[in-house]
């Protein structure tokens, strides 16, 4: 008798609630437009890009505004480098094609001429960034790691690693083409665990043979890149990939706005850095 007594009472709340609901409008209100900058240079003779858009709603459901006629110029404490903005691709600057990088240098990288709140007056923004180098690799090797539901080659790393602390991203080319160019492709590492010691086989990249374009065939060129970084940016790339892969809302911080090396409040990173690239051709198993 009890428990049907519960149930009577279950639907009679139920039916409550049932008529109990009415239509919230929350209104959203608009955020103020803030520069984004995405720039790097490299020790590779390239043309290197500095990509200006500038922030928008979160309901925004449109790709990012560029910023056109802005003036950029990357300076090394001697040089000045102009850049010129893309004619195919508005808000993409680039430096001429000779143009590389020095390690050691610190690179400061100006933009002037953008009126980003449209207030009728310009503004300027800066960043830094110190070029730090990169050891060479004596080799690297790819291993085999497979399961039922999985089947992986991990490119594994050898080299010495100088007594200094160090910061490294890696990248992936297979035949001259880069696989892992996008920011949560790239894998960042510090030297915490070989610091000032032989670096013998850690893993520096991983290469899933369920995706097509990881899969690697008998014959194929593998080129592992390696990035002399700084802590700023091996900082930066963990906070924004923190923000990208899947996190279990319980466990999980607040979100917070990625941390970024532009002054002015603009978001985003301009990075300089070093390459050192390593090579093996796949025989196999």
């Amino acid at each position: 008798m009890q428990n049907i007594k519960g149930k009577i009472k279950c639907l009679l709340l139920l039916a409550l609630l049932s008529r109990c609901t009415e239509r919230i409008d929350v209104e959203v209100g608009s955020s103020y437009a803030r520069l984004v900058v995405e720039g790097y240079i490299s020790t590779d003779t390239a043309q290197h890009h500095v990509r200006l858009t500038k922030s928008g709603d979160y309901f925004y459901n449109k790709p990012a505004m560029p910023v056109k006629g802005a003036t950029i110029s990357i300076s090394d404490g001697e040089n000045v480098e102009i850049l010129t903005e893309s004619i195919e691709n508005p808000g993409l600057y680039l430096t001429d094609p000779s143009y590389y990088g020095v390690p050691g240098n610190t690179y400061t990288l100006t933009i002037s001429q953008v009126d980003i709140d449209d207030n009728g007056e310009t503004e300027e923004y800066t960043a830094s960034s110190e070029l730090r180098p990169v050891n060479s690799v004596d080799s690297i090797q790819l291993e085999n790691m497979s399961g039922n539901d999985f089947n992986i080659y991990e490119i594994l790393l050898f080299a010495w690693d100088p007594p200094v602390k160090n910061f490294y991203s890696f990248r992936v080319m297979r035949n001259g083409k880069m696989i892992s160019d996008s920011l949560h492709e790239m894998i960042v590492q510090d030297d915490m665990l070989f610091n000032g010691n032989y670096a013998y086989g850690i893993p520096a990249q991983f290469l899933d043979q369920s995706e097509k374009d990881e899969s690697i065939y008998l014959g194929d060129t593998i080129t592992l890149e390696i990035n002399g970084i700084t802590e700023e940016y091996y900082n930066f790339i963990l906070e924004a990939q923190s923000e990208i892969f899947y996190q279990t809302p319980i466990f999980s911080g607040p979100p917070a706005n990625i941390s970024s090396n532009i002054s002015n409040g603009a978001l985003g990173f301009f990075t300089a850095y070093s390459i050192t690239r390593k090579s093996v051709i796949f025989k196999g198993d």
